[in-house]
């Protein structure tokens, strides 16, 4: 039913969010200038908080994803080590549905803004059909 061994499809998911905080790079820093007006016209909470995720450079935005690289490389590492042990299992599902929920949150952004978010088409595409995935394979 699942193709490829768990354990490489599990480290394969490293490199698959890692194409999402590219996108997520490349884009950021064209996508605040063009929209930073529409976010500053929304009610002033949800502008600030919008905006005070999505002001800045790429450079900024790419040294923030190295932890974020690091913590997930990390949950993967002690996933794949202790493949069979029912905490390890916990913990990689509960990693899993936080990623769900921050794809949720492009998505949401994007519905608010009326606009493209940085990273919603690696998140709708390829991140959140992988999440998924991987759930399916753990049980």
């Amino acid at each position: 039913m699942f193709p490829l061994e768990l354990a490489n499809a599990i480290w394969l998911f490293v490199i698959i969010f890692m194409l999402h905080d590219f996108e997520e790079i490349i884009a950021v820093e064209h996508w605040s200038g063009r929209v930073e007006q529409r976010v500053k016209k929304l009610d002033r909470k949800l502008g600030y908080m919008i905006w005070r995720f999505w002001n800045i450079n790429s450079y900024q935005f790419a040294k923030r994803d190295i932890f974020i690289f690091l913590a997930a490389s990390f949950i993967t590492l002690l996933k794949v080590q202790f493949m069979e042990s029912g905490w390890a299992a916990a913990m990689y599902s509960i990693f899993l549905i936080i990623v769900l929920l921050h794809n949720a949150i492009h998505l949401v952004q994007t519905i608010i803004l009326r606009s493209y978010t940085p990273g919603l088409y690696t998140s709708l595409l390829i991140v959140t059909p992988y999440c998924i995935y991987l759930l399916f394979a753990l049980k």
